[in-house]
């Protein structure tokens, strides 16, 4: 076994702190955690752009759990407009441009479901006319948006 030192802020051990007193783990286990997923996150797509990496842990779990509430909660619904006034859609959405990278990476799972999150948030509409009403078409049209803006995205949708 190995030994790292780190040096972090007051601000941010807090914060671990609490999300560690959260989950009721110690912090080294906190980390070693993160550390994993990063890790295994790292491995099953590209690196990380600066974009990318601006995202913090605690967003990207936040974002994941609301995702996950709401895919539970509106499975069986076939109206993705509905879908997309559910209280968890809202949440993801009002959380701005630091899930766009994961609602990118989410495009290649689920194409239709973050289309109209990844247009509220941003104020884009990259899709063509031609290609409304197709949805991996559509999807892709966000992948080559986000590529454009510089978010590091798989190649295939």
């Amino acid at each position: 076994m190995n030994t790292i030192t780190i040096a972090i802020s007051d601000e941010r051990l807090v914060k671990l702190q609490k999300v560690a007193a959260d989950l009721n783990i110690s912090i080294e286990e906190l980390l070693l955690i993160s550390l994993e997923n990063l890790l295994a996150q790292r491995e099953a797509s590209t690196p990380n752009t600066t974009k990318n990496a601006e995202l913090d842990l605690e967003i990207v779990d936040k974002f994941y759990a609301l995702a996950k509430q709401w895919e539970n909660e509106v499975a069986g619904m076939s109206s993705t407009a509905q879908m997309s006034q559910h209280p968890n859609y809202q949440e993801i959405i009002s959380m701005g441009t630091t899930v766009v990278p994961l609602l990118l990476s989410e495009l290649k799972k689920n194409p239709l479901y973050w289309l109209a999150a990844l247009s509220a948030i941003t104020g884009e509409n990259p899709i063509k006319p031609e290609q409304r009403g197709r949805v991996k078409q559509m999807a892709s049209a966000w992948i080559e948006w986000g590529r454009n803006q510089g978010y590091a995205i798989e190649e295939n949708v």
